[in-house]
């Protein structure tokens, strides 16, 4: 048996490549997301913390990364978690480790967040996949596509457009958190079109949709209680959970076909 195909093989380079994702991410990049720095000594006028070369290398580091553990470790599923995951998860952290001012943006932190987590695990996964075995590899581009990126790219979606739903509907009305449950049913359903479109099963789906949309919850709700501000109100978060789930699973409903009437 080939070295590089024994198990063990493949998770000491995925271990490897969530390590050195881990050490770029906190050497390169600020460990205050929301950092501001003088652009000159002594000068007045602040600027991000971040740096285009620190900003860069950080993104070859993981590129290097995803690359090496497509090519000769788990392929593109440990890329996207190894590579992708660990570095998000310590933004994740930093976010938390930082209270944001308070202005009228301060609430939509975990947008930033959201996106560039999707960023760093599809763009991992992306990179995974071109690099196994060559042109082999590029030939199941597509079916690596369906079974990893568009699911991936899918929960981003949800995650994100649900949290915009969740803040349209708290506190509003009985009109606008209806309008709300619908907009979660449409999310919901448009997400099972997609899974189902790629041959993810309904259980699954559902479970994606719903998760993606906890997840976010779980993040606001850890973010509140550490920084003692208000909790997000639970009926806003329930009303979209339950529709998101219900759309994806009415989504994988049996269709009707289209026929003449009886009696034609």
């Amino acid at each position: 048996m080939n070295r590089t195909s024994h198990p063990s093989f493949r998770i000491a380079l995925s271990l490897a490549a969530a390590v050195c994702s881990a050490v770029a991410g906190l050497v390169l990049l600020p460990w205050d997301p929301r950092a501001t720095v003088p652009v000159a000594p002594g000068s007045d006028t602040l600027t991000t913390g971040y740096t285009w070369w620190g900003v860069a290398l950080f993104a070859v580091v993981l590129a290097v990364a995803a690359w090496v553990t497509g090519r000769f470790g788990g392929g593109a599923g440990a890329a996207m978690a190894a590579a992708g995951g660990v570095p998000s998860a310590l933004l994740l952290v930093s976010f938390l480790a930082h209270e944001p001012e308070s202005d009228g943006f301060a609430g939509l932190w975990s947008l930033n967040w959201l996106f560039a987590a999707c960023l760093m695990v599809v763009g991992a996964g992306v990179v995974a996949m071109v690099a196994q075995d060559g042109r082999p590899g590029l030939d199941r581009m597509p079916d690596a596509s369906l079974k990893l990126l568009v699911p991936a790219a899918v929960a981003g979606a949800v995650s994100f457009t649900a949290f915009l739903v969740q803040l349209v509907s708290s506190g509003s009305g009985p009109v606008v958190r209806g309008c709300a449950a619908l907009a979660a049913l449409a999310l919901g359903y448009g997400a099972g079109w997609i899974l189902r479109a790629v041959g993810r099963r309904p259980a699954t789906a559902t479970l994606l949709t719903v998760g993606a949309v906890l997840l976010m919850a779980a993040v606001e709700t850890v973010s509140a209680l550490l920084w003692e501000w208000r909790a997000p109100e639970a009926l806003a978060w329930g009303i979209t959970l339950l529709g998101c789930g219900a759309g994806t699973a009415a989504a994988y409903l049996p269709r009707t076909p289209n026929g003449p009437p009886s009696g034609a």
